[in-house]
C-alpha cells in the first residue's frame, strides 16, 4: 500500500482540489494530510471531508515542510511513502505508476512533474526526464519504501525554512545505495501556487539553503551539482547583471539564487 503524505499550510482551496483529484485514482492507498500551523479553515474542511479512500489528519505547530513530512511518515501504514505537496495535482494513473515502479527493493521513484504554460522557464520546478539524479528527489512527486526513508533518518527538520531539505535527503539516499528511477507515467501538474509572487524570495532562500547542504556534508560534488560552488556563484554574480535578460524570467531567478548562495558563503559580520 502507498501512503500519500501531503503537508499543507493555509491553502485550503488548493488542498481540496488535490484531494478531490485523488478520488479518481486507482490502487490501494491512504492519504495523510499534515496541517502545519494552519489558521484558516483547512482543519474544519478536513474534519468534514469524507472521501472513499482512508484519510488521516495530523496537526503540527508550524514545523516546516521537512518536519511535517516526517510526522506524516511516522504514522503511515503503507509500505511505500509518496511525498506530494498540496500544489501538485496528480494526473490519471499516478498512484498505479508509483506502485508499479516500486516492485524492486530500495527504489526511489521520481515522477514526471509538469508546469502550467505561464510558469515554464521561470525557475519553478519541472521534471520531464528521461534521467534523474539525487538532486531531483523532491517532496513534489517522489515515492520510496518507508523502511529506506527510516534507514537514512528521514528529512532533516533543521531545514525549517524554504529549500534544502530535498537535496539533503536525496544525497543521503544516494549514499545509501538507493535505486533511483524516473517514472514517466507518474504525471503530476505543479501549480506552484505562490511562485508568481514569491519567486525571487524563494530563489534567494534556496541558494542559501543549498550552501547549507554542502556545508553539512562537506562533499564538493554537492556544491557543483546544486550550482553553489564559490567559483560558480562568483561567475554568475559577475555576468548575470548584464546578461540575465537573455534568459528571460529564468535570468532573474538565477541571479537571486546566486545572491542567496553568496550571502550564505559570506554572511555579514555582526556589528
Amino acid at each position: 500500500m502507498i501512503s500519500v503524505i501531503i503537508p499543507t499550510y493555509n491553502r485550503r482551496d488548493l488542498l481540496e482540489k488535490k484531494l478531490r483529484a485523488l478520488e479518481t485514482q486507482q490502487g490501494e492507498f491512504e492519504v495523510i494530510v499534515v496541517a502545519d500551523g494552519c489558521s484558516d479553515d483547512t482543519v474544519t474542511f478536513l474534519q468534514t471531508y469524507q472521501p472513499a479512500y482512508p484519510l488521516e489528519l495530523i496537526q503540527t505547530p508550524g514545523l516546516g515542510a521537512a518536519g511535517a513530512r516526517n510526522r506524516g511518515a511516522e504514522i503511515a501504514r503503507g509500505d511505500i511513502l509518496l511525498f506530494s505537496d498540496d500544489d501538485v495535482m496528480p494526473q490519471p494513473g499516478w498512484i498505479e505508476a508509483h506502485q508499479k515502479a516500486q516492485q524492486k527493493p530500495r527504489t526511489v521513484a521520481v515522477g514526471r512533474l509538469e508546469l502550467p504554460l505561464e510558469l515554464r522557464g521561470t525557475g519553478a520546478a519541472e521534471l520531464k526526464g528521461p534521467r534523474v539524479f539525487w538532486w531531483n528527489i523532491t517532496g513534489n512527486n517522489t515515492s520510496m519504501p518507508k523502511a529506506l526513508f527510516d534507514e537514512v533518518g528521514g528529512y532533516d527538520p533543521s531545514f525549517s525554512s524554504y529549500g534544502g531539505e530535498d537535496p539533503d535527503l536525496g544525497y543521503r539516499l544516494m549514499r545509501a545505495g538507493a535505486r533511483l528511477v524516473f517514472v514517466r507515467d507518474a504525471r503530476a501538474l505543479h501549480e506552484a501556487f505562490d511562485y508568481r509572487s514569491k519567486a525571487m524570495e524563494k530563489a534567494r532562500q534556496a541558494g542559501a539553503a543549498h550552501v547549507r547542504v554542502w556545508k553539512k556534508h562537506n562533499d564538493p560534488r554537492i556544491a557543483w551539482a546544486l550550482g553553489v560552488h564559490p567559483a560558480l556563484v562568483a561567475l554568475k554574480l559577475a555576468l548575470l547583471p548584464s546578461f540575465k535578460g537573455l534568459w528571460g524570467p529564468r535570468g532573474d531567478y538565477e541571479l537571486a539564487y546566486a545572491w542567496g548562495a553568496s550571502e550564505a558563503w559570506n554572511p555579514p559580520s555582526a556589528s
